[in-house]
């Protein structure tokens, strides 16, 4: 367990971090308005980077909550805050050797079963690392290992992340986001407990044992716990390098195959998430995704997984049937339902919410869509923030978020891949006609 002069320093570095960045968007927001320049032509903000650096050197619940906040559309968060946050899904440094290894020491209990495992970790995240290694069994294996005393400073992190954006004037200051910021703080201490991720895996690796475009690594249980996880080694390419050999236009025809065969893996697996499996892996991070060398898609990392309970599920089905067959008012209705549409919203607010949901369904309306060049997020995010700002910048409900997260996570990950794809046949097949 962390001591608590760990706790109060650690308390001490974020608060310095935080009063930074505070100080120094301040002075930015000073310096455009003595010189005239609107908010939206700013490239980049020292201030905004400087907190993505003391974030990412804090990991824990500070660093997740910078990486959600960079997914964050116009009405909560401005264009260089996001992108200065963006740097934690990708670009996270890892923790030394010498701190890592007695952390997997006091894990196995003095126990080391492995042959070799490499010191330079292949991954890093905000509440651990992943290295490489070899058992003594001779099976290559992903060792996760967990950053300790991060469940101590979970909903302290979290309040002085929201007071310092507060103070910042970084944040609406009367919207009241106490359900999101608890919803949150629950999933991230669910993500502390690796013992529910090896649960999300089997469930997981169970659903897709006879598939033969998923793949999800087998965990080693004898030597996983709360604080390691000790999966099964998959060669593959992370999604996003993946991506970036897969997306040019003059890729051979093979290429282009392959890169419409992974955009419809990854739009069916979501569908297939939402409407029939009943658990959703909420971070789209394409870190968590694998092209393996014969085409499959791997999933890694369940820890962020939620489940969707029934009448949610109903309801994004019957919202998704109102947009592909219905009229506006079925859509109203089921937005209704869902509070995302309340008794008080005006027209305005309502014709906002049905634009926001034919963008949405787009790619649905016909058989054939190109995720190429259609700037769907940029279109649907000033439908987001038309509706938002409509409602006076209200929250959407709680338990929406990350499962809305997702969805534009799929989405921006299928705009980067540019696939051409038969989305509308993927999407009623899950639904139904």
């Amino acid at each position: 367990m962390i001591k608590d002069s760990d706790s109060r320093k650690r308390a001490l570095s974020l608060l310095r971090t935080l009063g930074s960045t505070a100080v120094r968007a301040g002075g930015e927001k000073l310096m455009r308005s003595l010189s005239g320049t609107p908010a939206e032509s700013i490239l980049e903000s020292a201030a905004a980077l400087r907190l993505a650096q003391g974030l990412d050197e804090l990991k824990g619940a500070a660093m997740k909550m910078g990486q959600m906040l960079s997914l964050a559309d116009d009405s909560v968060l401005p264009k260089p805050w996001r992108d200065a946050l963006s740097r934690l899904q990708s670009h996270a440094s890892a923790r030394p050797w010498t701190d890592i290894k007695p952390v997997i020491e006091s894990a196995l209990k003095g126990e080391w079963p492995f042959d070799h495992i490499d010191e330079q970790a292949v991954h890093a995240a905000s509440i651990g690392q992943v290295h490489k290694a070899k058992l003594k069994s001779g099976l290559q294996v992903a060792v996760k290992v967990r950053y300790p005393g991060l469940e101590n400073s979970v909903h302290s992190d979290l309040e002085n992340i929201r007071r310092v954006l507060a103070l910042a004037n970084i944040m609406p200051a009367k919207v009241n986001y106490d359900d999101i910021f608890n919803r949150v703080e629950s999933l991230f201490l669910q993500e502390l407990n690796f013992l529910e991720e090896k649960k999300f895996y089997k469930l997981y690796r169970d659903r897709f044992t006879n598939s033969s475009e998923i793949i999800i690594p087998a965990v080693v249980e004898e030597y996983s716990n709360e604080n390691i996880l000790i999966s099964e080694w998959i060669e593959g390419t992370n999604l996003k390098d993946w991506i970036a050999n897969n997306g040019a236009p003059d890729v051979s025809n093979d290429l282009v195959a392959n890169r419409d065969k992974i955009g419809s893996i990854l739009l069916d697996l979501l569908f297939f998430e939402i409407f029939e499996n009943g658990f959703i892996q909420s971070d789209p991070n394409p870190a968590n995704f694998l092209v393996t060398p014969d085409g499959r898609l791997c999933l890694l990392d369940f820890g962020a997984t939620e489940e969707l309970n029934e009448t949610l599920r109903v309801n994004y089905k019957q919202l998704s049937k109102a947009c592909l067959f219905g009229t506006r008012n079925d859509i109203l209705k089921v937005g209704e339902r869902m509070n995302l549409i309340l008794d008080s919203d005006n027209e305005k607010a309502r014709d906002a919410f049905v634009q926001m949901m034919a963008v949405t369904c787009e790619p649905f309306v016909h058989n054939i869509f190109s995720w190429k060049n259609c700037q769907l997020t940029l279109r649907l995010k000033d439908k987001i923030l038309a509706f938002a700002t409509s409602t006076r910048l209200r929250p959407p409900p709680a338990e929406l978020m990350f499962l809305n997260r997702r969805i534009l996570g799929t989405q921006m990950l299928l705009e980067k891949l540019g696939p051409t794809i038969q989305a509308r046949s993927i999407i009623l097949e899950r639904i139904g006609k």
